[in-house]
């Protein structure tokens, strides 16, 4: 299976610099923290989250150890004694708190994702909650390990983020045309070739390796991500499937029916200001745009439908459980996400669902 030439994968806790392009190491907690020990003056800051605490509890034993449990709050790691180096274990909230932590003391991190979508690891700045409040500030460059044996429950969820990468891109492109703007780029066209290959027998490291591949693009899951949040990511990526093959093949502008966007924003607990209406213009320039592109979005879709078979196999094998996402969360998605589905409702058709 393809994936992007920077991911770089190590072998060894101790090769490389602290640095986020310097890849994936794989190895076990321990044996990171050791490595991490012996090439690290003072103390260590020793953070991870109640779900993954169990898995850095030996570390708490060492007299050169602070250790600290939070779930995404960067306060408390500011009250511990000086260290010279952070040491997170868990997922996104913790590993950005840690590495808000290692930015403002200036000093190393290493982070071992607990799932293996590796978010909160690569991103060049971040949202962090401190002190019952939220910053957006500038996160430290970390070292990226992974433990296999830490992130395996994870991995049907891994795997379904990358399909619903894939669906993103498809989605970023459809609504480019429809706004009539530039839809190549660089990064695009990497993200096309991470996600190349995800109907074959996915294998565990590769999952990783695209997840942090498509993270270091700063890959979009678009309006799937948003969903995803109460349905999960496979039930997200079919729903979203089923309604942009159903809305491509079958259909139609209707031009006689204003949907009641104020009810609709009620419904879906979301302020009607923040609604983007198309006037007429918009909307005529929008059919036109589907009735002469239909049939190339049907076929980019077949491009990703023709292995559905295949995908819900993939995820079951890999011990994901199949669901659906509720109705009300798909016909309320554009007010609370404003993607390709908010394009579908101004057409008149989420009412159908």
């Amino acid at each position: 299976m393809a994936f992007v030439q920077s991911s770089v994968l190590k072998k060894n806790p101790e090769d490389g610099a602290d640095g986020a392009a310097d890849g994936l190491c794989f190895c076990t907690v321990q044996e990171g923290f050791s490595a991490f020990l012996r090439r690290t003056a003072g103390k260590i800051l020793a953070v991870s989250d109640a779900n993954a605490f169990s898995a850095l509890a030996f570390a708490a034993r060492d007299p050169r150890t602070v250790s600290v449990v939070t779930e995404d709050d960067a306060l408390p790691l500011f009250a511990m004694p000086e260290t010279g180096g952070v040491f997170a274990v868990g997922g996104e909230g913790v590993l950005r708190a840690a590495r808000l932590y290692a930015q403002v003391r200036k000093i190393p991190c290493v982070l071992f994702p607990s799932k293996c979508e590796l978010d909160g690891v690569f991103e060049l700045q971040g949202e962090v909650p401190l002190h019952g409040g939220r910053i957006v500030y500038p996160l430290s460059a970390a070292k990226v390990c992974v433990d296999e044996s830490l992130v395996a429950p994870s991995l049907a969820e891994g795997y379904a983020r990358l399909l619903l990468c894939r669906l993103a891109l498809f989605e970023q492109s459809a609504l480019a045309r429809f706004f009539g703007e530039k839809e190549l780029s660089e990064n695009r066209e990497k993200a096309f070739a991470v996600v190349s290959g995800l109907g074959e027998e996915p294998k565990n490291r590769d999952i990783l390796l695209k997840n942090a591949a498509l993270r270091r693009l700063g890959t979009s899951e678009g309006e799937g991500k948003v969903l995803a949040r109460s349905a999960g990511n496979f039930a997200a990526f079919e729903s979203l499937t089923a309604l942009y093959v159903a809305f491509f093949r079958c259909g139609e502008p209707l031009k006689t029916v204003v949907p009641d966007y104020a009810a609709r924003a009620r419904e879906a607990g979301i302020p009607y200001a923040r609604q983007v209406i198309p006037t007429e213009e918009t909307f005529a320039r929008r059919a036109l745009v589907f009735g002469g592109r239909r049939a190339e979005f049907l076929r980019e879709l077949r491009l990703i439908t023709q292995n559905s078979h295949i995908y819900r196999r993939n995820y079951r094998m890999l011990g994901g459980t199949v669901t659906k996402a509720l109705r009300a969360d798909v016909k309320y998605l554009p007010e609370r996400a404003g993607g390709l589905s908010a394009v579908i409702r101004d057409f008149g058709l989420m009412e159908k669902l």
